[in-house]
């Protein structure tokens, strides 16, 4: 018959962590997900130009670019944006 020994390193034991340290933990998961998809999704701000530098005119064709993606999954809710866009465009309009 054989026989054989496990021989055991001296490691401590994991600590268990708590349902605090737990949540926070999967909050900062979370929140990076978050950035990650929005950066995925090009939907960051261009380099250099910060949002109160947009005209309403850039702004409007922004809401159109992205009605346009839309426009294959949700023709309705694309058609709504791109109202809104006019909307918005005109209403800077004197």
């Amino acid at each position: 018959m054989a026989s054989s020994t496990l021989h055991s390193l001296n490691l401590a034991p994991a600590q268990p962590s708590s349902v605090g340290q737990a949540l926070h933990e999967l909050a900062v998961a979370g929140h990076q997900l978050v950035l990650a998809l929005w950066s995925a999704a090009g939907l960051r701000i261009s380099a250099g130009r910060t949002p109160s530098a947009m005209t309403a005119f850039d702004e409007a064709e922004e809401l159109r670019a992205f009605a346009l993606q839309q426009m294959r999954s949700d023709p309705s809710f694309a058609e709504d944006l791109f109202a809104a866009a006019d909307r918005h465009e005109n209403s800077t309009r004197v």
